[in-house]
Formats: C-alpha cells, structure tokens, sequence
C-alpha cells in the first residue's frame, strides 16, 4: 500500500467517526453520501502538514462540504452578485451558519467583499444544491 492509501483509509475512518451517530450534536447533522465523503476525504488527504491535515480533519461536516464541495460553484454565483472573485466567506460569526440539510442540499449565511469598494462586506444567504451520487455542485445559488 502507498502512503495515500494508509492516508485515505486512516481519514476515512475518521471521517465515519465524526459522521456518527454518537452524541445529540452528530445526530442532528446529516452526512454526505459516499461520493461526497469520497471527494472530501480526498482533499484531506492531499494535504502535505500532518497537523494542518488533522485540524482540517476535524471539522464538522456542514464546513467540510461546504468547503471542498460547494466553495467553486459559489465563487460563480457571487461574482455575478457583485463579488470580487477571492474575497468571500460561506459562513458568518453567528451558529448554524452552514446547515447540511441533506446529502443534496447545504444552506447557510456568508458575506462577500464588493469589487467597486473594497472595505464593503455584503452579507447573503446561500444554496448549495448537489447530486449525491457525484458529490458534484448542480446548482448554486446565492442571494442578498
């Protein structure tokens, strides 16, 4: 076995581990499918720094997809609204700003920084809306 392989098996594990079922909180969040999961964990084990890779690891999951699933296809949709392309955040400081409702459906609040003004945050809620069989984005939508 390569040293991805013992990587991808080692953070799939831990991925199911963070996926259960064990206390209230986890029960509440849904998990990604298996394809999805499969791309995230993918991701994470790209990672080179073994710490950088277990802090990332351990994020929740609603983070997780939102981050290495839904992140490029928001990019499109809020350069549309106004965005400069690089400066935006899928989230905010207040709880639940990321909510997985399901395996095909992530919604949350964020804010992007404007191209004509710089200094100029805009807050938005966003839709993240996924084919679970693929993990791939089949629509996002944002509005403020």
């Amino acid at each position: 076995m390569k040293i991805y392989d013992y990587l991808l098996a080692g953070s799939f594990l831990f991925f199911v581990a963070l996926s259960g079922t064990a206390t209230a909180a986890a029960q509440k969040e849904a998990a990604p499918s298996p394809a999805e999961q499969k791309l995230i964990l993918r991701q994470i084990a790209s990672i080179r720094d073994p710490q950088e890779r277990n802090a990332v690891a351990t994020q929740g999951t609603a983070w997780l997809m939102t981050t290495y699933l839904c992140q490029s296809a928001a990019r499109r949709a809020l350069v549309r609204l106004g965005s400069s392309s690089s400066r935006f955040f899928l989230q905010d400081d207040k709880p639940e700003s990321q909510r997985v409702i399901n395996a095909s459906l992530i919604q949350g609040r964020g804010q992007y920084q404007t191209k004509t003004n710089p200094i100029e945050w805009v807050t938005f809620t966003w839709e993240c809306h996924l084919d679970p069989s693929t993990g791939k984005v089949r629509k996002s939508e944002s509005s403020t």
